[in-house]
């Protein structure tokens, strides 16, 4: 154990951004009273420990610096967790209150006894273990100055965090979920407490944009993996590309009506993408036809570009002040789009190896002899 009180004194006035006068001012003392305490030639009194604490938001112990060795905090994790897994249930909690009396502002003990509670709640149905988890995370939020876990943040405690409220305080479980609600990321936690407390109308609004967010997603992750099987120069994994490409194809056709919008413009690139795998494949026949279809949805929607889809895919219950604008790079036409595939320099399966690229050309061939007859 180490006690690090002057140092932790000095680190956390500067993070404040406050002088030795300035703290001495907050707490009625001399500038020489601070400067002394930083030096560790005195210590403050235990009331004095206390008021500091609590001015630096943070708790005595943390500011005089205990700390455990790594191998110490290890092993009471490694225990705790094995008695988890052999549904110990009662000894789990047992350790877990030990290594609180012990160490009660370590985080990463704090945390994993947050864990340890939840995993009781959940599987033991120990409700009454609810409030006592609630709280642990919450002064885990309260250490995480300490954290050094890259896959521990402020975001993924507080979800824990508003997902326990939500079992006895919705209310309150809804208003947490929307102050963490970064780029929709809670939106379907929202959304289903808000279908609980019957208001429908508002939950709709938010499964709608759950809705488009894994349309989209879909769309960008699919084609992208299609692309990196391409890649391979495999023909297992062109027949896979195909299938995938097909996947998204009838996702999006099962989700959009006959308005013209961004994802006209989207199947048209898949089903061009689509062609050139099959080329790959020798499939002529097919490639034609899914480039006929490519080159109708181009035109259509090159006619009455538009790259919202907001009341334009079906299941659309979101409010107005929703409108999803959608933008790429392969240009604003569908057109322009689907030649940007065909141009090395410029497409975003580029570089191709040679090989690949000759199995495409029958694909790019056919795309400009049909949009250069413009009969269809």
């Amino acid at each position: 154990m180490q006690l690090n009180l002057s140092e932790n004194i000095k680190k956390y006035r500067k993070e404040m951004g406050l002088t030795q006068e300035e703290l001495a001012e907050a707490f009625g003392i001399t500038i020489g009273a601070v400067s002394k305490w930083e030096s560790g030639s005195t210590i403050p009194d235990i009331m004095t420990l206390i008021d500091l604490a609590d001015f630096f938001n943070i708790s005595v112990d943390v500011l005089l610096g205990y700390s455990i060795s790594s191998k110490s905090v290890k092993d009471i994790i490694e225990k705790i967790n094995t008695l988890l897994k052999e549904a110990k249930y009662d000894e789990a909690i047992s350790e877990t209150d030990k290594a609180l009396v012990r160490y009660p502002g370590n985080f990463r003990i704090v945390l994993e006894s947050a864990k340890t509670y939840n995993v009781v709640t959940a599987s033991y149905g120990y409700k009454k273990y609810l409030d006592k988890t609630i709280e642990l995370y919450e002064s885990s939020l309260r250490l995480i100055s300490q954290n050094t876990d890259p896959d521990v943040d402020e975001f993924s405690i507080r979800l824990c965090i508003a997902e326990l409220k939500s079992q006895n305080n919705p209310e309150e479980a809804l208003a947490e979920f929307k102050k963490i609600n970064y780029m929709g990321i809670a939106d379907i936690n929202i959304a289903r407490i808000l279908m609980d407390l019957n208001r429908y109308d508002e939950s709709m609004d938010r499964f709608t944009r759950v809705l488009v967010t894994i349309l989209i997603k879909s769309l960008q992750y699919s084609s992208s993996m299609a692309i990196a099987l391409i890649k391979t120069g495999k023909k297992s994994n062109f027949a896979e590309a195909r299938d995938l490409i097909d996947w998204c194809i009838k996702l999006f056709e099962a989700t959009t009506d006959k308005n013209t919008s961004y994802l006209t413009k989207m199947l048209a690139v898949l089903l061009v993408l689509k062609g050139m795998v099959l080329s790959c494949l020798g499939d002529y026949e097919n490639m034609r036809l899914c480039i006929d279809d490519a080159y109708k949805l181009a035109v259509k929607f090159d006619k009455s570009p538009a790259n919202g889809i907001a009341g334009k895919i079906r299941f659309w219950h979101a409010e107005k002040d929703y409108n999803p604008t959608i933008y790429d790079e392969l240009g604003p036409g569908a057109v322009q789009s689907i030649d940007s595939l065909f141009t090395q320099d410029q497409h975003p399966i580029s570089p191709l190896p040679d090989k690949i690229e000759k199995k495409m050309e029958p694909a790019e061939k056919y795309w400009n002899e049909i949009k250069n007859s413009q009969i269809l």
